[in-house]
């Protein structure tokens, strides 16, 4: 999670090799279906 929350800090994160992007503030939607989506990858 992070406050950068411009297309350039998603590209940034992506090279770093992040698994997501969730900017402040935070969307607890957008949070739980993050981690789920993880979850289901890392199965």
């Amino acid at each position: 999670m992070t406050a950068n929350a411009f297309d350039e800090d998603r590209k940034k994160s992506n090279a770093a090799g992040m698994n997501a992007h969730l900017a402040k503030p935070l969307d607890v939607k957008r949070l739980i279906g993050t981690i789920e989506e993880l979850y289901k990858q890392n199965l």
